[in-house]
């Protein structure tokens, strides 16, 4: 509803006021409802705009700003008496300083994203994730807390900071100024930076400028070592790498055993900000890719994580957090920054972490609002997510109450050979049958995937190889296969064999098929894990079921990493542990699964036949 009235008067302002900027629409609207804010606390005028009464909202901004001098004096709302009358109506009704909902905050969201979207969309940072950062972080600058972020963006954190400070403090000219001096941005791109700053002066009311325009990986006016808490998404991905050896010579991460690396730059500003800590008293509320938490290829990012802080909390966002401006994955991820930095034996962790995997962040892929069913409330639980981490700050548990939050003491982070810190690696498993189980690696023969190769596609016919890719192992009937000539180099390391059981290992992972006969010889994409079963060991057709079922799938899922293209790999496969079942059961699970592999045989053959009399119809 709210949000309906803010857009209408949005686009009246738009079309007839004299303001035309996004900026500068939201600072006056910012402006009437800060009058309503004063209307309804400081003269008990409730609600403070409705449809049989008239309020000279001019007048009113005037007596707001003498008593809580959220502007410059002499200030007023730059819109016309027929806008302002316009604005009244639409607002009609609501009270705006109903402490259960924040409609200035609201407001501001919207406006936010739409600027966000005018200055490109990778700067945005949903307000679910921003308000959890806040709760993690239990910022309050009332203890002397500061709120720091270097890639301020459109400034979604440090407008968070100021909403869970309007929380703390419900007097406006004091949370004002509380957040003035606790709140601090900066970022490279001047056109965001405006927009932070526009978003803040719209919520706050404040003239000051909070974001300055700056290099944030080079310098700026923050210190290191000062700073009690950070909140922040820092630019990512593999094609902006930093490559300037003045500026990587600053960073432990840019160094390796080869000498200075090129990097990503999430990687420098993770370290950046960690040293921006106050030792054994700053923490960090920070939104990584989930390759640094999960991939092999990130494990000396957190092998440094946590020599120099102590993980906290790790909640995995949704898929559609950042969609649809960019489909890369995402956590957010609480540390604290130690004391001193520890050599990684050293670490004896023995506090618990929180971990959360929330289903819901509000809207889809599309970037459209998502209800929930029968309502008009946004589909999220991320509520959910800040009532459990509460609950576990102050009890030490999570509960039962929301079973997508978890604990680990932190030392199976450190005994864990990959380092993964995810949320979802560390997500309970159920056990299958609670029986005793076996590592997959020990019940087969071998467990691989072929090298990456440059492929030479040639035409079908005498001598040519059918080449599937991961798609097609699901297909009775393959679609759009490709070939390869017989003597290609790479043929024999790409063949497989009746039998063999086959696992997309990227991109849609964990597809599970064996290989029919009628596809024994065939070529199969290196994205496809091959697993060679042992009968002596295991019956193939049991180690087929037991990576289809719900336990095996689950299990696939957890070894997930990379944060745009899903990735598993053999050896985390390997180590699937396998149950051992009693004779009955074993028996009655591969009987039903020797009878499926048949059917699929007979349906593929069926299949195959059919469409070669249409082609010879066709022929005719």
């Amino acid at each position: 509803m709210f949000e309906q009235e803010i857009r209408k008067l949005y686009d009246h302002l738009y079309a007839n006021a004299g303001v035309k900027t996004p900026a500068a629409i939201g600072a006056e609207i910012g402006k009437v409802l800060h009058t309503a804010v004063y209307l309804e606390r400081a003269e008990a005028v409730i609600p403070a705009f409705s449809a049989t009464q008239t309020q000279d909202v001019q007048a009113a901004f005037t007596r707001m700003n003498k008593a809580w001098a959220l502007y410059p004096p002499g200030s007023q709302i730059d819109l016309a008496d027929f806008d302002l009358s316009y604005a009244r109506t639409r607002l009609a009704g609501l009270t705006i300083s109903d402490p259960r909902h924040d409609f200035l905050g609201d407001a501001t969201e919207i406006f936010r994203s739409d600027w966000a979207k005018q200055a490109g969309g990778q700067f945005f940072t949903d307000q679910y994730v921003t308000r959890l950062a806040m709760t993690l972080l239990r910022f309050d600058p009332r203890n002397g807390d500061d709120l720091l972020d270097i890639c301020a963006g459109t400034g979604g954190f440090l407008l968070a900071g100021l909403n869970h400070i309007r929380r703390l403090v419900p007097d406006e000219r004091a949370a004002a100024a509380l957040a003035a001096k606790s709140l601090k941005g900066q970022d490279a791109d001047a056109s965001v930076v405006a927009v932070a700053n526009a978003s803040l002066r719209s919520r706050l009311g404040q003239y000051a400028t909070l974001v300055a325009t700056g290099d944030s990986l080079r310098g700026g006016d923050f210190a290191e070592g000062a700073h009690l808490c950070i909140a922040t998404n820092p630019p990512f991905g593999t094609k902006i790498t930093i490559k300037d050896p003045a500026l990587l010579q600053r960073f432990d991460l840019a160094h390796s055993s080869m000498g200075l690396s090129p990097r990503a730059p999430d990687i420098l500003f993770l370290e950046r900000n960690l040293r921006l800590l106050r030792p054994g008293k700053g923490r960090m509320a920070i939104v990584i890719p989930y390759q640094l938490l999960s991939g092999p290829q990130a494990r000396f990012v957190r092998e440094w994580l946590l020599c120099h802080g102590k993980v906290r909390a790790v909640i995995d966002l949704p898929m559609e957090t950042f969609q649809p401006h960019t489909g890369t994955k995402a956590s957010l991820m609480l540390v604290e920054r130690r004391d001193r930095p520890l050599m990684l034996a050293d670490i004896n962790d023995d506090h618990d972490v929180f971990f959360a995997t929330p289903r819901w962040i509000g809207h889809d892929r599309r970037g459209n609002r998502v209800y929930k069913r029968g309502t008009d409330k946004t589909l999220t639980d991320f509520p959910e997510v800040e009532a459990a981490f509460t609950r576990f700050i102050a009890e030490g548990v999570v509960g039962d109450s929301y079973k997508e939050a978890f604990t680990v003491n932190a030392r199976r982070l450190t005994a864990e050979a990959g380092l993964r810190l995810n949320a979802t690696f560390h997500a309970p498993q159920r056990a299958l049958l609670n029986a005793e189980a076996q590592p997959l690696a020990s019940l087969v023969a071998r467990i691989f995937c072929p090298a990456r190769f440059k492929r030479h596609y040639v035409d079908p016919g005498a001598g040519a190889v059918p080449f599937l890719g991961g798609a097609n192992i699901s297909e009775l009937m393959p679609t759009g296969v490709k070939w390869l000539a017989a003597d290609d180099p790479k043929l024999a390391e790409l063949r497989v064999e009746e039998g063999w059981l086959l696992i997309t290992r990227s991109g849609s992972t964990g597809i599970v098929a064996s290989v029919p006969k009628a596809w024994a010889g065939a070529a199969v994409s290196e994205h496809v894990i091959r697993i060679v079963p042992d009968p002596a060991k295991a019956d193939p057709g049991f180690l087929l079921a037991v990576l289809r079922s719900a336990y095996g799938q689950r299990y696939l899922a957890r070894g997930i990493f990379g944060s745009v293209i899903d990735e598993i790999t053999p050896t985390y496969v390997g180590e699937l542990p396998v149950p051992t079942l009693e004779a009955a059961k074993l028996s009655a699970i591969t009987s039903a699964v020797r009878a499926a592999e048949a059917g699929r045989a007979q349906a593929m053959g069926g299949l195959s036949d059919a469409a070669v009399l249409i082609d010879e119809a066709f022929a005719c």
